[in-house]
């Protein structure tokens, strides 16, 4: 089947449809390039922005400078 032809068949799938076809294209593309990406029962390690105060101070103060700026 041409791309274009499957392209456009996606293009009329319904959201959770695409959102398991992304999900089954990212495993098959992993299979690809490595075979031990994610090992069963292994941690992996995933950032958090708890503990993260100084970020939202930063991230609060440029809103605060931004939002000046549009009323100013």
């Amino acid at each position: 089947m041409p791309l274009a032809e499957l392209m456009s068949q996606i293009q009329e799938l319904p959201k959770i449809d695409k959102l398991r076809l992304m999900q089954f294209l990212a495993a098959e593309l992993i299979k690809e390039e490595d075979t031990n990406f994610f090992v069963a029962n292994q941690e992996y390690p995933v950032w958090s922005p708890y503990n993260c105060s100084e970020a939202a101070n930063a991230l609060m103060n440029l809103l605060a400078i931004k939002k000046q700026e549009k009323n100013g």
